[in-house]
C-alpha cells in the first residue's frame, strides 16, 4: 500500500540541498558587494575632494592671496563671507559622513595644501598646478 502512494513535497535531504547551494552563493557574492560599496564610496569621496581643491584654487585666484584657503570646508561653505563661495553645498565623506578639511602647506613638506576627510587614507593633494 505505501509503494502505490503518491510522493508530496521535498526530503529533508533535498531541502539541505538547496540550503546549501544558497549558503554557499551569498558567501561568493557579499564580499564582491561589499567590495563594490566600498569602491563606490571612495570614488565618491575623491570627486568631493577634487571639487573642493577646485573651490580653493578658485578662492585662492579670486582673493589673490599668497595663501590657500585653510580650515574645515562646511564652516567655509556656511560662513557669511563664504570663502568657498563656488561650493553649493557641504560636501561630507560618503564613508565615514566626517566633514573635509583643507590644510595649507601641508605638514608632509609638499607645497600647495591637502584636503582630507579623516576616514582612511582618503587624501588629495594640489601642488605645483596638478591634482596628486
Amino acid at each position: 500500500m505505501n509503494q502505490n502512494r503518491k510522493r508530496a513535497g521535498f526530503t529533508l535531504v533535498e531541502l539541505l540541498v538547496v540550503v546549501l547551494i544558497l549558503a554557499i552563493l551569498t558567501a561568493v557574492a557579499l564580499p564582491l558587494y561589499l567590495r563594490s560599496v566600498r569602491d563606490a564610496e571612495e570614488n565618491a569621496c575623491k570627486t568631493n575632494m577634487k571639487t573642493i581643491a577646485n573651490a580653493v584654487q578658485a578662492h585662492h585666484v579670486r582673493n589673490r592671496t599668497a595663501d590657500y584657503f585653510d580650515g574645515v570646508v562646511s564652516d567655509a561653505v556656511s560662513a557669511a563671507n563664504g570663502d568657498l563661495e563656488d561650493l553649493q553645498n557641504k560636501p561630507v565623506c560618503p564613508a565615514g559622513g566626517t566633514d573635509y578639511t583643507v590644510t595649507k602647506n601641508a605638514t608632509d613638506g609638499r607645497a600647495g595644501f591637502k584636503v582630507d576627510c579623516g576616514y582612511g587614507n582618503h587624501t588629495f593633494y594640489w601642488e605645483d598646478g596638478t591634482f596628486k
